[in-house]
Parts: C-alpha cells; structure tokens; sequence
C-alpha cells in the first residue's frame, strides 16, 4: 500500500517549500492523498509529471485544502482532459497559482476555454497547454482571453 507520508517526507525540501514527485505514478488515489495531506500547506512548488493523475487526480488537487500557498504547479502527462481543466481553472483554493504547466495532457476545447473564460486566470504569468486536445476553438477563447491578456508564457502550441 501505498504510503504517502513517506513519499512526501522523502522527497519535499527541507524547508516544506518544494514537493518533487516526477514519475512516481501514484495514480489517482495517491494523488487523492496527496491532497489531503496537511504537509502540503507550506508548498509554493508542487511538481508531479507522469502521476496518472487524470480528471480526478486534478480536481483533488484543485479542491485540497492546503495548497493555499502553492504558486506553480507541473501537471505535465498526466492524462488530464477537460473536468481536470475545468475544476484546476475554477477552483478559489488555489490563490496564489500563478504557474500552471499541464504539457501533454487530454485538455479539450471546454478545458482549454474554462481557463480562458476564468477570472482566476488573471494572475497567471504561465499557462502551459502544450500538446493537448483542444482545436480552434479552445485555441481562439485562450488567445483573445482579457483574462489571459497579462500572462507573460501562454504555451499552446498543438499538434
């Protein structure tokens, strides 16, 4: 079974401000933990490529009460499509985000414009979407966004 206060005590920096899980593929009930684990109160940094998080992963994380200080988060392959999206972009529990890299997921038109329609988004300086799914549509809401309009890398390059 997987035990995440140890994963987390392994791998977090000393002093409680950057958490590295790269390719840990913990799934989504280790992220579901991860999320609802208060040693993640602390963390402005939260790097988690290649967890299978998936929708579910993602809305956990955006629904945790204790990433209130995170500031950039890596998402980068992790199966994530638009309820990911949707509730990352929505979510009032994550003030301070305002670097979010979701690289190489399953993000849609409807994630892609729920980050564009979001006043939430204002605060981003990055927005990395690149390779994901979303088509003009999602491409046109993000670029003409006056949400997005400050955000300094919006990465949306697609195949």
């Amino acid at each position: 079974m997987l035990n995440i206060d140890d994963i987390i005590k392994d791998n977090i920096t000393p002093d409680g401000e950057v958490l590295t899980l790269r390719e840990k593929f913990l799934g989504v009930r280790g992220i579901m933990r991860l999320a609802e684990n208060p040693a993640l109160a602390t963390l402005k940094k939260l790097v988690l490529p290649s967890n299978q998080a998936s929708d579910e992963g993602a809305e956990a994380l955006a629904n945790s009460p204790y990433l209130g200080n995170l500031e950039h988060l890596n998402l980068n392959h992790n199966e994530i499509g638009d309820d990911g999206a949707i509730a990352l972009a929505n979510s009032d529990k994550l003030p301070k985000l305002n670097d979010l890299t979701m690289f190489g997921n399953a993000v849609g038109d409807v994630g892609a414009k729920a980050f564009a329609d979001s006043p939430h988004s204002k605060k981003y300086i990055k927005l990395d979407l690149y390779k994901n799914q979303f088509g003009n549509v999602g491409y046109k809401a993000l670029t003409e966004s006056e949400n997005l309009k400050n955000c300094e890398e919006l990465e949306l390059y697609r195949d």
